[in-house]
């Protein structure tokens, strides 16, 4: 039998294993045997895997509008991804080509951190599933098996103000050394 500590190693980038955002998702896999065979049959199929270093480096390099947070990191660093699965998304999105933000229930997150009811977006994004809760990047062929239940599907790329947004969060010419001189 695969322990949490296998899985989690293979589910973490290298360095991220210890940041506060796999919470939810190590407490699933502690608790919810069903819900850990699926994660470890999609792991052996090659259809589940963690955020990979490239995703992490693309977060990392993303200007924020907020003067409080100095990287987008930080928020997974310390775990306020957990209950805010919209705004993640969203930002996550930026980092990405054209994708979708999707809406609706995942019920294995019923009662978890500022879920009550498993409601939940998530992104779709070359025929994957990038959810910022779980930190899992699952292909669309484990939708239906892990419970995804889709009720609304938003191509941002058509929104002008979310384009703007994009532009700026990715902005190259933005140096880090001006934003902390910002502060």
């Amino acid at each position: 039998m695969i322990n949490l500590d296998e899985i989690m190693n293979y589910l973490c980038a290298e360095g991220t294993i210890n940041y506060k955002c796999y919470d939810t998702l190590k407490k699933l896999l502690l608790e919810n045997d069903e819900f850990r065979l699926k994660i470890i049959k999609g792991i052996s199929e090659k259809k589940i895997k963690g955020f990979d270093k490239e995703l992490w480096q693309k977060l990392e390099g993303q200007n924020l509008r907020s003067p409080r947070v100095r990287s987008f990191v930080d928020v997974f660093k310390d775990g306020y991804n957990q209950g805010y699965c919209t705004v993640c998304a969203k930002q996550v999105s930026y980092s990405l080509d054209t994708c979708y933000l999707c809406g609706g229930v995942l019920p294995i997150l019923k009662g978890t951190s500022n879920c009550p009811d498993g409601s939940h977006t998530w992104i779709e994004y070359q025929d994957k599933i990038i959810d910022t809760t779980l930190m899992l990047i699952i292909d669309n062929s484990y939708k239906d098996l892990l419970g995804y239940i889709e009720e609304n599907r938003y191509n941002p790329n058509y929104d002008s103000i979310y384009n703007a947004t994009k532009e700026f969060t990715n902005d190259v010419t933005i140096k880090k050394e001006d934003k902390k001189n910002a502060k």
